[in-house]
């Protein structure tokens, strides 16, 4: 008993040590993208996408709506408002005075010596195409009604103040510096914010809910109209219905194996032996995923908490044995826990070969529990279990003779999924991670509604050698886009190079406007104004500027966030960025292959990550059967072992008939439902086989029990709010019950007990 204590200890230890050295604050993940992993994209697209990721993680947008006409009074409401968001400890930073920003004043300091290489595309075009429309043009404005704030000597034709406003087209009122936003008959003003980052503690809390809901009764109170938008508050959704899910699952689940247990065994000791082995599962399992991989995402450990069904089989099955009362028998069930505990790993740890996040850390998370219980079984239970003795009679009840039950029920059940396999369609969608409750839902309408546009989910990835090459490449890619736009296929979209244009496209900018700056025309637009000729050369010299060169670096500095967003910056493979786009209608596909572009669609990535591993999990299944077969085959023979097999295929087939008859696509996570039912299959027929004719009353309560138990403990994920855990849960209820009912009829039909000795069945 010391050396079975001490090695459980020592594995214990290891456990926790090995977890303890890889933990971080923040292990426990609740963002929903990271669940799509990096798919089969570059490091330089998984490097994007998690910088993209971290950025929205934490990006709040508050809109506040007035009827129009009530632009000072909204402006008033903003700053208020601003100012009850940063006195909240859920906010970080906000950003709502646009127009008196430090920030364009540093970047128009910078800038504004370089006006003559800088150029907004429209102008750039006017430049090259008709230069006399730009004299034309600014004559117009000049004697128009709103021809102050003119700076005719240094930017004469407003050339930079047009490139350094370039951007959406919205006409902003300004009060107090706060732009005020038109959109039809309703103003609007926008607050930047910055959430703090979401903590998961012992209880469920949800401090940017409640704060959108006190701010927005706030508006309500003031006549204006409120709308939040921003992955935060989808997170915080999201982590507290996972939270909430955790606690009903895990607590029905116990509840119902506490009430099981007492009733069969009418003793505190078993249940709380096998409530023990169920906590070291968990702790176990846990502790394996820290120590590989460092971080596990709330709904891998919701799916998890599916540990409890399966572990409490090791569990039942010891107790059950005990009931026959002699301890020395411990040793008749331990080839069926072993061969059991490597059927179901093989299923769980298949998941845990994919790169899929969340099936990886599912399969490593049940995997490693299943060890966990199954040795705290085998080393504790044998000194700590003590239980009376109770005859069962119900296999000799049960044993009707009709072992023609079982073959007709495989027989049938393979037929099924043969006729319905060509009615079989697949479904990959990101909806089945989340789906927004309809109240973010509808103000995040609302507010697109309002904007004139909203970054897409798709994006550019361009990346280059040096930081020249990148911006060459973007602005051949920019000027693609800029078709789109004419078009009307885009609205807008933001590079790094279209405010900082690559040194070829500068110098082609510098001498254009020195070209024009020598023309007649130039010269004429100042006598025209009523300059003397001597006076309009001296400006016309003084707007000679000489070409300076900026690197990129320098005008990072002082650019604005949504602009140093887009750079993902150099490494030893080169220089990446990013182009955001906006307003996209359909699909960019006119837009030509340029070196190092690529377009990254986060959506489509994801479900062709799913489409990929559900196919992978498809092929594993074949794989997992014969390795299965293989195992039982040394043990029991071939004969055997491929009866043994026939019960989880059975199930398998059976299950996935009524999927398929359902019209229920086929997702990736109704498959790994799939290899998890062949391995509880496989778990029960490998029990029912290796009974002897008197541990067959033991071991069939010890099925029925386990059966219940998975039952309970993968059925209530049905109950989930999330779709993905939801078909995980009804697969896993109608497989598991199918798979219960193979395995008594496989149990009542087969030949008296299997023989230890050898490979042989016992005849009498």
């Amino acid at each position: 008993m010391k050396r079975r204590l001490a090695i459980w200890f020592t594995l214990a230890a290891a456990f926790a040590l090995a977890a303890a050295l890889r933990y971080q604050p923040g292990w426990l993940q609740t963002d929903i993208l990271a669940l799509a992993g990096e798919g089969a994209g570059a490091p330089a697209v998984a490097a994007a996408q998690e910088k993209l990721n971290r950025k929205l993680q934490r990006s709040l947008l508050w809109m506040l709506v007035a009827p129009r006409g009530e632009a000072a009074a909204l402006a008033g409401a903003t700053e208020t408002l601003a100012q009850k968001l940063a006195a909240s400890a859920a906010i970080e930073s906000v950003e709502y005075r646009w127009a008196q920003s430090e920030r364009f004043q540093s970047e128009w300091t910078l800038l504004f010596p370089l006006r003559q290489q800088l150029l907004a595309p429209g102008d750039r075009a006017l430049l090259r195409e008709s230069p006399d429309q730009l004299v034309q043009r600014q004559l117009a404005a000049i004697y128009g009604p709103e021809s102050g704030g003119l700076d005719l000597q240094r930017d004469p034709f407003e050339l930079f103040r047009h490139y350094f406003t370039a951007g959406p087209a919205l006409s902003p009122e300004l009060h107090g510096d706060i732009p005020v936003q038109r959109s039809g008959e309703r103003q609007f003003t926008l607050i930047r914010a910055t959430a703090g980052a979401t903590e998961l503690r012992g209880r469920i809390e949800t401090p940017l809910l409640a704060l959108r809901e006190e701010m927005g009764l706030w508006a309500e109170a003031q006549g204006l109209e409120l709308l939040a938008v921003g992955a935060p508050l989808h997170t915080e959704y999201a982590a507290a219905g996972a939270q909430r899910e955790i606690r009903l699952i895990g607590g029905l689940s116990i509840a119902a194996i506490c009430l099981l247990s007492l009733l069969v065994f009418r003793s505190a000791r078993p249940l709380l032996l096998s409530i023990f082995a169920i906590g070291c599962g968990i702790a176990s399992g846990t502790a394996a995923v820290l120590a590989l991989l460092g971080q596990m995402h709330i709904l891998a450990f919701v799916f998890g908490t599916t540990v409890t069904g399966l572990a409490i089989d090791y569990a039942f099955h010891f107790i059950c044995n005990r009931l026959r009362g002699d301890p020395g028998r411990d040793g008749d069930i331990l080839p069926g826990l072993l061969l059991g505990l490597l059927s179901s790993c093989l299923a769980f740890f298949a998941l845990a070969l994919t790169p899929f996040p969340l099936l990886r850390q599912m399969g490593l998370f049940v995997g490693f529990g299943l060890i966990g219980a199954w040795l705290t079984v085998v080393l504790l239970f044998p000194a700590l279990l003590r239980l009376k003795p109770r005859p069962l009679v119900l296999a000799q009840r049960l044993a009707l003779g009709k072992k023609r039950w079982y073959g007709l029920c495989l027989s049938a059940l393979l037929l099924l999924a043969a006729l319905a396999l060509p009615r079989l369609e697949f479904a990959d969608d990101l909806k089945l991670f989340y789906r927004p409750p309809e109240f973010l839902a509808g103000e995040e309408a609302r507010l697109n509604q309002l904007l004139p546009s909203r970054a897409e989910s798709s994006y550019f990835l361009v990346r280059g050698e040096n930081w020249q090459q990148l911006l060459q490449r973007e602005w051949r890619l920019a000027e693609s886009l800029r078709e789109q736009q004419h078009a009307g296929e885009l609205q807008y979209f933001e590079a790094l190079s279209e405010k900082f244009p690559p040194p070829e496209a500068q110098r082609e900018n510098w001498a254009l406007m020195r070209g024009f700056y020598a023309s007649a025309t130039v010269e004429g637009f100042y006598t025209q104004l009523g300059y003397s000729e001597t006076e309009a050369e001296q400006l016309i010299a003084e707007l000679q500027r000489p070409f300076r060169a900026l690197t990129l670096e320098e005008w990072l500095a002082v650019a604005g966030n949504n602009y140093r967003d887009l750079w993902l910056g150099c490494n030893g493979d080169g220089c990446a960025s990013i182009v955001r786009l906006y307003g996209l209608d359909g699909a960019l596909e006119e837009v030509p292959a340029i070196d190092g572009v690529t377009l990254v669609d986060p959506p489509r990535e994801i479900a062709a990550v799913m489409s990929q591993q559900r196919d992978l999990l498809l092929q594993l299944l074949p794989l997992v059967l014969l390795i299965a077969f293989a195992v039982i085959a040394l043990r029991t023979g071939p004969r055997r072992a491929l009866a043994i097999i026939g019960l989880p295929l059975a199930a398998l087939a059976g299950t996935m008939t009524a999927l398929i008859l359902s019209g229920s696509g086929i997702s990736l996570f109704h498959v790994a439902a799939l290899l998890l039912i062949f391995g509880i299959g496989v778990d029960y027929a490998v029990f029912s086989h290796m009974s002897d004719g008197g541990e067959k009353s033991y071991t069939l309560l010890a099925i029925a029990m386990a059966g219940v138990t998975t039952l309970l403990g993968f059925g209530l994920l049905a109950l989930s709010g999330t779709q993905a855990i939801a078909d995980f849960g009804l697969t896993l209820a109608l497989g598991t019950s199918l798979t219960l009912l193979l395995a008594v009829l496989f149990f009542i039909g087969t030949e008296p007990g299997y023989s230890r000795s050898g490979n042989h069945m016992k005849t009498g």
